[in-house]
C-alpha cells in the first residue's frame, strides 16, 4: 500500500476539503483527487461522500482513517526506535500538558532536558486534561501531565507534583476580610470557570457542591491566563492553581482569601500508555523528573 496516498487521505479527512489538503501538502487539487481515486480503487470502497461543496467521510472512510492513523504512529515509532540505536543523542520526545503543569512546571524541566540532550527534538502541546489523556491514549503524545485522573483505560498514572486549588478575588475584595467560611458569602458572586475538560474546573465544582455553594452566575473562559485577567479586572472570582497565580499575588493584582475551606489539595499526574515501551528520550525525561522530585523531597 502506498504510504503517500494514506498521507494524502489523512490530510483530506482532517480538513474535509480537497483544496485545503492540497494547500497543506503543496500539491495541486487534481493530484490530490487522483491519489484518493487510486486509493479507493485499491481498497474497493468509497472513502468520501461528496455533496455539492461538502465533503464527508463514509463509514468505510472512518474505518480506513483509524487504521491509517495507527500505521502513521507505527511508522513514527519505527523511526524513533532506529534513532535510539545511538542512545539519547538523537530522537523525539512528544509531551502534552494541561495548562497548570504545561505553563508553570514542565517548561523548567524542558530547559534542563534540552541542556543535557540537545540532539533530541522536543514538542510540548498544551490543552486541557481530557484532551491530553486522549492524545496519550492514541499514541500522539509520549508523556502527559494532567490535573485529574483520566477516565480512559490503558493509561499508566503516577504522581508528578503537589498542587492546591485556591480562590482568587480582585485586589481589596470583601472576601479577603472574611476569616470564616459561609456558603452564602459566595452566593452573590460571579464565578469565573475554565472550559469543560479542565481538571481545575472539575476539582472546584466537586468541592463547591460538597460545601453547598451555588454561585448566582457562572462565566466560562478558555485557559487560566484569561481567568486571571478577568478576575484582576474585577468581573468575578475564580478557583485556580496556586502555581498559576503566584506572580499575580506577588504583584497584588489579585488576592487569595485566607479561608482554609476554600483551598483544595490535588496531585498533578504524569500519564503514559501501559502497552508502549518508553522511548530512550522519554525514559531520560522520566529520570529527570525523578531527580527533581528527589531533590525537592530533601
Amino acid at each position: 500500500m502506498d504510504f503517500l496516498r494514506l498521507t494524502i487521505f489523512q490530510a483530506v479527512a482532517r480538513h474535509l476539503s480537497f483544496s485545503k489538503a492540497a494547500d497543506e501538502l503543496q500539491l495541486s487539487q487534481p493530484a490530490v483527487s487522483k491519489h484518493i481515486q487510486q486509493l479507493e480503487a485499491e481498497l474497493g470502497v468509497r472513502l468520501f461522500q461528496r455533496t455539492g461543496r461538502r465533503v464527508e467521510l463514509t463509514e468505510a472512510g472512518r474505518l480506513v482513517l483509524d487504521y491509517a492513523k495507527r500505521l502513521s504512529f507505527l511508522s513514527e515509532e519505527m523511526r524513533r526506535a532506529l534513532s535510539e540505536l545511538e542512545g539519547v543523542q538523537r530522537g523525539y520526545l512528544r509531551l502534552g500538558a494541561s495548562s497548570t503543569p504545561g505553563l508553570y512546571l514542565v517548561p523548567d524541566l524542558l530547559v534542563r532536558f534540552r541542556r543535557e540532550f540537545p540532539g533530541v527534538e522536543t514538542t510540548l502541546v498544551i490543552s486541557n486534561s481530557a484532551d491530553v489523556a486522549r492524545r496519550v491514549g492514541i499514541g500522539e503524545i509520549d508523556l502527559g501531565f494532567v490535573g485529574a485522573v483520566p477516565q480512559l483505560p490503558g493509561l499508566l498514572v503516577r504522581n508528578f507534583a503537589d498542587d492546591e486549588i485556591v480562590l482568587i478575588v480582585p485586589a481589596g475584595h470583601a472576601l479577603t476580610r472574611r476569616l470564616k467560611f459561609a456558603p452564602e458569602s459566595l452566593a452573590q458572586e460571579v464565578l469565573i470557570v475554565r472550559e469543560p475538560g479542565s481538571a481545575t474546573r472539575q476539582v472546584a465544582e466537586v468541592n463547591l457542591a460538597r460545601l453547598g455553594v451555588s454561585p448566582r452566575q457562572v462565566m466560562e473562559m478558555s485557559g487560566s491566563e484569561a481567568v486571571k485577567r478577568v478576575v484582576a479586572a474585577g468581573l468575578g472570582i475564580a478557583f485556580i492553581s496556586r502555581h498559576a497565580v503566584a506572580l499575580e499575588v506577588a504583584q497584588k493584582l489579585v488576592d487569595v482569601p485566607d479561608v482554609p475551606q476554600l483551598r483544595f489539595s490535588r496531585p498533578l499526574l504524569l500519564i503514559s500508555r501501559k502497552d508502549a515501551r518508553p522511548s530512550a528520550a522519554a525514559a531520560a525525561f522520566l529520570e529527570l523528573i525523578d531527580r527533581r522530585n528527589g531533590m525537592a523531597a530533601r
